[in-house]
């Protein structure tokens, strides 16, 4: 059965690079031995726009790309289902990978193919181990309580610029954002409900595709969100407070 879940369900514990091995020279390599490697399937002749060739592309294509996601996902963990996360209306779009597009633009050669998919493996892989860093120059355990507000303000400004920059500001690029800024704050503590459901309220639905947001609405957006963080935060301070009596 083809792999079902998508990259935009992935937790930060499902993708964190520092729980998952990976070793990139070796990737080209281990591509080439999965099953599906086997049976590249053939791009019609023609155009891409040609009725034929789209065809294929939703039948034959991406159920090969499906059962490629899948061996991939076995063999590395379900981190590794991000790498065809394409660019603008990409086979899945709206992500950080430029070295997939979608089966009618990407499956060529059988030998290009693969190595166009552990291209894209890779790109997707130094994208997590990038935000890994990122979250990490942000740290929330060792910030006194006092400056947490002004660090999750700094931090929300810098990583949806980090995924604008990324993604190309395109087609439904901010879901991917909203992602990015979740995952920081469960990497943090944050229970992932309730950084989620942050997040989306900070948001507010006020990110567009084909468009980065304009610095006042990203100001805005990164004051709500700490704003909100620091509610939590004091609230769970005060039930603490309350056990504890």
């Amino acid at each position: 059965m083809p792999y079902q879940r998508a990259p935009h369900d992935l937790t930060w514990a499902e993708v964190d690079p520092r729980s998952h091995p990976f070793d990139g020279p070796s990737a080209r390599a281990v591509v080439a031995a999965l099953g599906p490697a086997r049976a590249v399937p053939v791009r019609p002749a023609g155009a891409a726009a040609d009725g034929a060739v789209i065809r294929w592309s939703h039948g034959e294509g991406r159920a090969w790309t499906d059962t490629m996601t899948e061996a991939l996902a076995d063999h590395f963990g379900d981190w590794a289902l991000g790498w065809r996360w394409a660019h603008d209306e990409g086979d899945i779009g709206g992500g950080p990978v430029g070295g997939w597009c979608c089966p009618r633009d990407s499956i060529t050669t059988p030998d290009a193919t693969l190595t166009r998919v552990a291209t894209a493996l890779c790109e997707w892989r130094t994208w997590l181990e990038e935000l890994a860093g990122h979250f990490d120059r942000y740290r929330l355990d060792t910030v006194p309580a006092e400056d947490r507000q002004q660090v999750w303000e700094r931090a929300a400004v810098h990583l949806v610029t980090q995924v604008v920059d990324r993604t190309g500001a395109g087609d439904a690029w901010y879901g991917h954002c909203e992602q990015a800024l979740t995952w920081f704050l469960t990497r943090w503590g944050v229970p992932a409900g309730e950084a989620q459901a942050l997040v989306a309220e900070a948001i507010g639905g006020r990110f567009e595709s084909w468009t980065g947001p304009e610095p006042d609405l990203l100001d805005d957006v990164a004051q709500r969100l700490a704003h909100a963080l620091g509610e939590a935060d004091a609230d769970a301070e005060a039930d603490a407070e309350a056990d504890g009596a």
